[in-house]
């Protein structure tokens, strides 16, 4: 403490953040004064107060409209033990600027609160029911568990539900983690007071009611009156996605985030961009998510040069939001509810929808959509705005905020196939596909054709005119149509329900394979037609039948040109 001096700038580092959120507050660009002549006040009067690394001290300002407001400044010390992040830091820096009205938490952070070792993530991962916590398969990965055990701490912040009590062991501060062991008893995190600077708190041990010696310490200084759960929604509508509401996608926004969708969908949406495809290249081969968002990000750049990669760009999103509504109208589950804690208290729940930008039976990225109610004509008007993209991973962690993901059968489980035994979770990637009780029946993964004997058993693709729609996989004795009523069988190649294929029945065909030789035959009313490689063009009529030969093109019930390829 003897660097603090009544001058703030000779000990302290005022932050961006710190002067953003003065000038917010003010609408001025005078931050650094006010908080200059706040500190030498609380200095001289010595009402600052200081808790182990953090100083905490208030400033009174006027805010746009004139009234009188309070901010709570806090300045925290530097590490000297680590490298310093800026050349000749000072011993401190603005590590926050709260309003006193109670719209911000005393921490923003779990590790702000309370550090959590490795060995305390572990035990964790031991006591709980058994799920995946990580994406990666690196020994001791909790990058999930982290994420969900912040967002939880912070909801339960606002909601008032962290225990503090103290025996004859001494303090401890509890809270109840929402996980539950094999026998489905809730999991408490216990922490006592941290000796050393790095947070208030430290996770001594996480247990079940009774179980172990903090257990007991529980049970003896609360009895029944144990933390509570943490409550995210009161009603079904604040979690059940309603299809009938307008979906409103914020495009300008949504084509600033290409980073986020997967590497594979990239490739095809820009396939022709020169400057794009080293990029691509690096981030396939880097498995950190944060990482592979970073390489991407000079993607945008790319997009604002060229308007006609730009219109490709935006015609598949927007196809793609469009699918994602269509389906979550045919299945509300389709759009999970997940949780974002938000900076300032209260949190909310949004909805991942899934987007299909490539193929139809392929998720590459998540569009968070939010419920908006407004007045409109003295009435309650209800949309959803569709804000932003998040990757798979992004959505994966906000969607177990909320809810167990691994056990929900859909989309989100099905774009991370592979849970190795140590408890981690692996993106499919590229192959991410829906499940059958999401999206029924969607057109299989693609397999080896060089690895399959049997020229019956081996694949063939359609392509449509857009390359931007990508290619569908065909299997021997697939049916291929658009789903439309749950109430029938479904196809097993699903086109998506946009204006190309508007006409095309729920089951519109079949595709035959027999010694090598592949066939269609139509099914419904509605006419194909097949023009073949000689140019010849054939239209089908229910119930007839024709060979196809590797380069023919199908037009399904006037749709876009589609080419068979073998």
């Amino acid at each position: 403490m003897d660097t603090i001096t009544g001058d703030l700038f000779e000990f302290c580092a005022i932050t961006t953040a710190a002067r953003e959120a003065v000038n917010r507050t003010t609408g001025g660009t005078d931050a650094e004064d006010l908080l200059k002549a706040g500190w030498k006040l609380a200095f001289a009067d010595k009402s600052y107060k200081c808790m182990r690394d953090i100083i905490r001290f208030q400033v009174s300002v006027r805010d746009q409209a004139g009234e009188e407001q309070v901010l709570v400044v806090k300045l925290k010390q530097n590490d000297p033990n680590k490298k310093p992040a800026r050349k000749n830091p000072k011993p401190y820096y603005t590590y926050g600027v709260d309003r006193e009205d109670g719209s911000q938490r005393p921490y923003q952070r779990l590790w702000d609160f309370a550090y959590v070792s490795d060995n305390a993530y572990k035990q964790l991962m031991d006591l709980a029911l058994p799920e995946p916590w990580s994406f990666t398969d690196r020994d001791g990965g909790h990058e999930i568990l982290s994420w969900y055990l912040n967002g939880t701490f912070l909801h339960l912040l606002d909601e008032e539900k962290i225990r503090y009590g103290q025996d004859a062991q001494g303090k401890f501060a509890v809270f109840c983690t929402g996980l539950v062991n094999r026998n489905f008893e809730d999991i408490y995190c216990f922490c006592e007071p941290n000796s050393k600077a790095k947070a208030e708190w430290i996770v001594k041990s996480f247990c079940t009611k009774g179980s172990g010696n903090a257990g007991k310490r529980l049970v003896r200084a609360l009895g029944t009156d144990m933390p509570q759960r943490a409550v995210y929604y009161r009603t079904l509508t604040d979690v059940v996605y309603d299809g009938s509401f307008e979906l409103v996608p914020d495009f300008e926004h949504l084509m600033l985030r290409w980073n986020r969708v997967e590497p594979s969908a990239l490739r095809v949406l820009f396939a022709g961009s020169a400057e794009a495809a080293p990029l691509i290249d690096e981030a396939e081969r880097e498995s950190d998510p944060k990482k592979r968002q970073e390489l991407l990000e000079p993607l945008k750049g790319i997009v604002d040069g060229d308007e006609r990669l730009r219109r490709s760009l935006w015609r598949a999103l927007s196809d793609a939001c469009e699918l994602a509504q269509t389906r979550a109208r045919y299945m509300f589950s389709s759009a999970i509810p997940s949780w974002n804690p938000k900076r300032s208290k209260g949190g909310e729940v949004f909805f991942c929808l899934p987007l299909s930008l490539v193929d139809a039976d392929r998720v590459d990225a998540v569009l968070v959509a939010r419920r908006i109610e407004v007045q409109r004509d003295g009435a309650p008007y209800c949309y959803y705005e569709g804000e932003t993209i998040y990757s798979l991973q992004m959505a994966y962690e906000h969607a177990r905020t909320l809810q167990r993901v691994d056990g929900l059968m859909g989309w989100i489980e099905s774009a991370f196939p592979s849970v190795a035994a140590k408890g981690s979770i692996t993106p499919a990637g590229g192959d991410s596909a829906f499940s059958s009780t999401i999206a029924p029946s969607m057109t299989p993964r693609l397999g080896n054709d060089d690895e399959q004997d049997d020229p019956s058993s081996r694949l063939a693709r359609l392509a449509p005119e857009d390359p931007a729609m990508g290619t569908y996989v065909v299997r021997p004795g697939d049916v291929i149509g658009v789903a439309r009523r749950s109430s029938d069988p479904a196809p097993d190649i699903v086109l998506p329900s946009i204006r190309t294929f508007k006409y095309v029945s729920q089951r519109h065909g079949t595709f035959t394979c027999a010694g090598g030789t592949w066939s269609y035959e139509q099914h419904d009313v509605n006419g194909t037609k097949v023009r073949h490689l000689d140019g010849s063009v054939q239209k089908l009529t229910k119930g007839s039948k024709t060979e196809l030969a590797s380069g023919d093109e199908l037009s399904f019930a006037e749709s876009a040109w589609m080419k068979f390829m073998v």
